[in-house]
């Protein structure tokens, strides 16, 4: 699946497709080639010049409002994808990316719910790596004195659908309890779909904002920023639309 969407996704497939333009040109294939070209040129144009990344990405953002926090929370969870592990194993410190507020709004979480089990979620992304997201967690969380007697790390997962399926397996939660689920924005509405299919009520805490909340062709600048917000929030909603055809999210578009 992963090998298909380094095909299939936008910035690769414009690519190819205008390649495979100009070898059709050369070969004298002028019409065919002639519509390809034009084909390409007005999907980048479109990627370029209209606000296409950032409905896609406000529309998955607004999904799901911050909630009110509840007086009583008895569980946080925090879904992968915060951290590289293999920087960190190259150079011996936690090395985090732009996601990072998955893992530092789960630490302030916790500071105001003491009494949460707080569960950091995600296992190998690459199996090459011997080091866990979770592991890289442990490590950050150590260092910045975070108390983990209540915490607990599930390092077998590497998709949103392994994460739920072994964090519930992991701490069984009860009916009636609460727990804050806390992910990037617009990740958020197939993450709490998953939840759901599984039977898991969680609280949904967004977090990792790429966007104001308004539609706007300035929200992604550069041509590369552009190319690199369409390639991701186009892979979320092809995953949206994957999990639905699997029956592993409630609905297509969960809310």
């Amino acid at each position: 699946m992963r090998m298909l969407w380094i095909i299939f996704q936008p910035s690769n497939s414009l690519f190819i497709m205008a390649v495979l333009g100009g070898v059709l040109w050369l070969t004298g294939w002028h019409a065919t080639a002639k519509w390809l070209l034009a084909l390409t040129g007005m999907v980048f144009a479109a990627i370029m010049l209209t606000p296409l990344a950032s409905y896609l990405t406000v529309t998955l953002e607004t999904r799901f409002p911050h909630p009110p926090l509840p007086a009583r929370v008895d569980g946080i969870i925090s879904l992968g994808g915060a951290v590289n592990t293999n920087t960190t194993e190259r150079w011996g410190r936690p090395q985090l990316n732009d996601r990072v507020e998955r893992l530092t709004e789960a630490a302030a979480l916790s500071r105001r719910y003491p009494d949460a089990t707080l569960l950091i979620s995600g296992g190998h992304w690459n199996p090459k790596d011997k080091l866990s997201e979770a592991d890289v967690a442990r490590r950050l969380f150590d260092e910045i004195g975070l108390p983990l007697e209540n915490a607990v790390f599930e390092d077998r997962s590497t998709t949103t659908w392994e994460n739920a399926l072994m964090s519930r397996e992991l701490v069984k939660p009860q009916p009636g309890q609460t727990w804050l689920l806390v992910t990037s924005a617009y990740h958020m509405p197939r993450a709490v779909g998953i939840f759901r299919r599984l039977g898991w009520d969680v609280v949904p805490f967004p977090v990792d904002y790429y966007t104001d909340g308004t539609i706007s062709g300035d929200s992604f600048s550069s041509i590369g920023f552009r190319l690199a917000a369409m390639d991701f929030i186009v892979r979320e909603w092809a995953a949206l639309v994957a999990y639905r055809l699997q029956d592993r999210t409630s609905a297509l578009f969960p809310r």
